[in-house]
């Protein structure tokens, strides 16, 4: 207290006026000192890398911060503290960083004394960071590594018939998930890079162990269509369900329905082909494409008498005349035979069936019990809404359950009218607030304004005050014990002395 007082004292012989500027005066002063030091003691970034592309800017800043120094990008170029910019190149180059650039075979080196399996090698050392490389620029993969085993030729004149094999290890970014399609062209790009490679024998895998890769191409496309068969199936609940939710919605309320849908769909393409002959219209044998007819005629002497035609025994389908001239014992003989071939109308049909077929629905339906409106015409009106809804179709099996549980409404909804309650006296408060402040804003400006304009008076010594030295020691007593007993009220009263000063 002892200090205080020196300085109330020192305070109390300045004007209004006076207080204000010295106020301001102090306070500009602290911010000076502030910018001053805060510019002062900034650290001075400065490059430390520069032409990155987007990926390896953030690879690079990852490390960074990992390694817990300060960096800042600006373009294409990445700034660390002046301080701290050897240490970072020396980081970077550690790690690896930047991955930007391309690999080409000048590092391959041959000499006499390097055998072809060496030199082999060096050129498959290239050929598996140009896959790297090029599989780091995919979305969503952070590093990756590649490595291919190609089986040597034990001996010239044996053919080794072990195939080329790789594998593909990738490191994926945090909430990144590499796509099975994507999968797919990993394993063909590194397939066509290797002679003798397939598809087949590159096997990839993630940072977490799973196999993100079939056993072979053909299972490869298959997952490809699992994935867009389970997407497509998905599609179609959802999209009956929305329709049902928002009819189901309309009859007993928003909030007092839940539908779920289940489609039972099959994927199977069906091709059926079918041959059928027909004879043409108007015909019943078809029609005629060919006949061949056959005439031969012979004589003999000596021969029996003439008689009746007879059948051949050769051809059963045609008539032998046998006459004779007169008496005499020669006779001719006359055969013919005639074959004609049909045709028919032949029709090959091809079907081939929707590949998506819709086998059946399995329908749910949960109505709000503490619904007072919900009554059993109601539930029947809504299985048979939904029933009409979902349709049927021949050979479909359509499953249609409602059932009533009581939900359990949130919190949020049974405070809404409370909200809404409490609404209108917020309003009222805040108008309330926006008034009093431009009243007490009126009261300040004018009281300044009357200060303004009226001269300062001078200070007066009343002769009374120092008459009555016992009143103003009373007045001490009283004032010392207010704020004993009452010092809230004190602090009020205090505070509004020093408003009037």
């Amino acid at each position: 207290m002892k200090y205080i007082a020196p300085i109330t004292q020192w305070w109390n012989k300045f004007n209004p006026r006076q207080k204000r500027n010295l106020v301001i005066s102090l306070v500009s002063a602290l911010i000076c000192v502030v910018v001053i030091v805060w510019f002062t003691t900034r650290p001075n970034y400065v490059t430390v890398m520069s032409g990155l592309d987007d990926n390896s800017l953030g690879q690079v800043q990852q490390q960074l911060n990992t390694l817990k120094i300060p960096n800042k990008i600006n373009g294409t170029s990445i700034l660390v503290p002046k301080a701290d910019a050897d240490q970072a190149r020396i980081q970077l180059s550690m790690a690896g960083l930047p991955k930007t650039g391309a690999i080409d075979y000048s590092s391959v080196k041959s000499s006499y004394a390097m055998t072809q399996a060496q030199f082999n090698l060096q050129v498959l050392n290239v050929l598996q960071q140009q896959l790297a490389q090029t599989i780091d620029q995919m979305n969503g993969v952070v590093a990756s590594q590649v490595n291919i085993v190609i089986p040597q030729q034990s001996n010239m004149f044996v053919n080794n018939n072990q195939p080329s094999k790789a594998s593909v290890f990738l490191q994926v970014g945090t909430g990144a998930q590499v796509s099975p399609s994507e999968v797919a062209g990993i394993q063909s790009l590194v397939a066509h890079s290797v002679s003798g490679l397939s598809a087949g024998n590159v096997s990839v895998v993630d940072q977490n162990g799973t196999t993100l890769s079939s056993q072979g191409a053909t299972s490869s496309t298959g997952a490809v269509l699992t994935n867009s068969e389970l997407s497509l199936r998905q599609q179609i609940e959802s999209q009956l369900q929305q329709q049902l939710q928002g009819g189901l919605s309309q009859i007993v309320g928003p909030g007092n329905v839940v539908v779920t849908v289940n489609a039972d769909v099959s994927f199977n393409r069906v091709v059926s082909q079918s041959h059928s002959v027909t004879p043409a219209q108007g015909q019943s044998t078809g029609l005629p494409t060919s006949q061949q007819i056959t005439k031969s005629s012979s004589s003999s002497t000596g021969g029996a008498p003439s008689g009746a035609a007879t059948t051949s025994s050769s051809n059963p389908g045609s008539a032998v005349y046998l006459g004779s001239a007169g008496s005499a014992s020669n006779s001719t003989s006359t055969q013919s035979s005639s074959t004609t071939n049909y045709d028919n109308n032949y029709v090959n049909t091809q079907t081939t069936n929707d590949p998506i077929q819709i086998n059946g629905y399995s329908v749910g339906v949960l109505v709000d019990s503490t619904n007072k409106a919900i009554t059993p015409q109601v539930l029947s009106q809504i299985k048979s809404y939904v029933q009409n809804t979902v349709g049927s179709m021949p050979g479909q099996k359509n499953s249609v359950t409602v059932s009533t549980v009581p939900f359990q409404h949130t919190g949020t909804t049974l405070l809404s009218p409370a909200k809404n309650s409490i609404l209108p006296f917020a309003i009222a408060g805040a108008a309330l607030l926006l008034f009093g402040g431009g009243a007490t804003w009126l009261i300040v400006s004018r009281r300044k304004r009357q200060r303004g304009m009226a001269p300062e008076p001078e200070p007066v010594l009343y002769t009374e005050d120092l008459a009555q030295p016992n009143e103003a020691d009373h007045m001490k007593r009283r004032v010392a014990k207010l704020a004993n007993d009452k010092p809230e009220e004190f602090a009020k009263m205090l505070r509004t002395w020093l408003n009037e000063d």
